[in-house]
């Protein structure tokens, strides 16, 4: 009997097999597989050779689950910066690493210290200006590269509302790849969108973007560690994404906005279509087709970049994913709604646990907590909280004994006994 062996691998590294069968049946170039996978010549070299040799084992990294030796002690790197923003709050990273070798008898490496000192905000990222532009090289395959934005504009010439036309174009080719009228460039609209495409054409290498608030975390994030809802998705699809600086960098996609604005809005005009709906559909079944006819251009290369989408759940991945803190009663309050947790559930549960919410795209929600599902049903109100009502006890006196110590004298004098209440002076016996 032959037994298989079950090889550990991220979703990164399972894409990396088409790229490498392809390699090896010599489809592509190792130049085009380096540029699609995001690695140096020489890694590519390095890998194919271990792909060749072991077969898909080889891509399946070697330290995974192992603590890198070169990691620095946590006890280090709790107390260097206490000890900088103690006594060197002021100092360079360079200087900063002296004086805790000199002073402290703490040997740190200087990069090392830096990033320590960004992380707990001692020290500020330096950031270098662009001086110049340059013209760049379309990518030579098709699918290596997508520029993404959104036209908001009257595209029904007062027939309906403003809304926005979200434009997907092919880097190489020119290709309209998706296009998709919504109300807004929201989270909403660019997920829905992005899904319809996804599932139509599998997913690229990499979008390309402007630094609109779905697309980028603009405000207190110098250190770019912040994510937005949409990079989360494209993170967990293995999905590359860069931003434009400016509008030329993404100029394809911005001149392919004016001629829409242009021919699109005159097509619809006479096919007397004013709904969105009847627009989507006209844009796939007659406008896409007739556009790329007229202005796509052939890539450098005959190679389709997109890959398969099946080993990915797109309705857990596109969607809007929250944290929560369990209450005590077993309830979580998210946007105004109360949702309830079932005592019995596949996992053990505690207050304060962090529950992850799913917030998809059709308005259902589903709640994780350790990638494992939880059953829960919505209350219609806010839970109340239970007051306990405590009962008032009547005071208890209790008249001293004849012989207690109280009623005895003290230096000569008598301590008065009062058997009924006291008496202010004046007042009627």
């Amino acid at each position: 009997m032959k037994v298989q062996q079950v090889i550990s691998m991220s979703l990164k590294e399972h894409d990396q097999i088409t790229i490498f069968q392809q390699l090896k049946q010599k489809i592509i170039t190792r130049e085009q597989a380096a540029i699609t996978l995001g690695l140096s010549l020489r890694q590519v070299y390095r890998k194919i050779k271990s792909f060749l040799q072991d077969g898909t084992r080889s891509l399946a990294h070697k330290s995974r689950g192992q603590r890198g030796n070169r990691r620095i002690k946590d006890n280090i790197a709790k107390q260097a910066p206490e000890i900088i923003r103690k006594r060197y709050s002021d100092f360079g990273p360079t200087l900063a690493a002296e004086m805790l070798e000199e002073k402290h008898g703490i040997k740190i490496n200087t990069e090392t210290l830096r990033l320590l000192m960004i992380r707990e905000g001692i020290w500020q990222k330096k950031t270098r200006k662009i001086k110049s532009r340059r013209w760049r090289k379309r990518r030579s395959c098709y699918g290596a590269l997508l520029q993404l934005d959104g036209s908001r504009h009257d595209w029904f010439e007062g027939r309906r509302e403003w809304c926005t036309l979200l434009v997907f174009i092919d880097d190489a080719t020119s290709k309209l790849v998706w296009l998709e009228f919504a109300e807004s460039e929201s989270l909403d609209g660019v997920m829905r969108a992005t899904k319809h495409y996804l599932q139509a054409h599998g997913k690229p290498v990499c979008l390309y973007t402007d630094f609109g608030s779905v697309f980028s975390v603009n405000t207190n994030n110098a250190e770019r560690d912040k994510k937005t809802q949409y990079e989360r998705a494209l993170a967990e699809l293995n999905i590359g994404i860069s931003h434009a600086h400016s509008p030329q960098a993404k100029g394809r996609v911005e001149r392919s906005n004016k001629t829409h604005q242009d021919r699109l809005i005159k097509l619809m005009r006479v096919a007397n279509i004013s709904t969105i709906e009847d627009a989507n559909a006209y844009l796939q079944n007659v406008y896409i087709p007739k556009h790329n006819g007229l202005f796509a251009v052939d890539a450098e290369s005959t190679i389709d970049m997109h890959q398969s989408i099946d080993s990915y759940d797109l309705d857990s991945i596109l969607c809007i994913k929250n944290e929560r803190t369990l209450a005590n009663d077993w309830t979580i309050a998210y946007k105004s709604r109360y949702l309830q947790l079932c005592s019995d559930q596949r996992t053990i549960l505690f207050p304060k646990n962090k529950i992850i919410v799913h917030e998809h795209l059709d308005g259902s929600i589903k709640l994780f907590i350790r990638k494992i599902k939880l059953d829960f049903k919505e209350l219609s109100a806010r839970p109340q909280k239970q007051n306990c009502e405590r009962k008032f006890k009547e005071p208890t006196f209790t008249k001293p004994a004849p012989n207690h110590p109280w009623r005895k004298s003290i230096n000569g004098e008598c301590r008065a006994v009062y058997s009924a209440p006291r008496q202010l002076p004046g007042a009627p016996s």
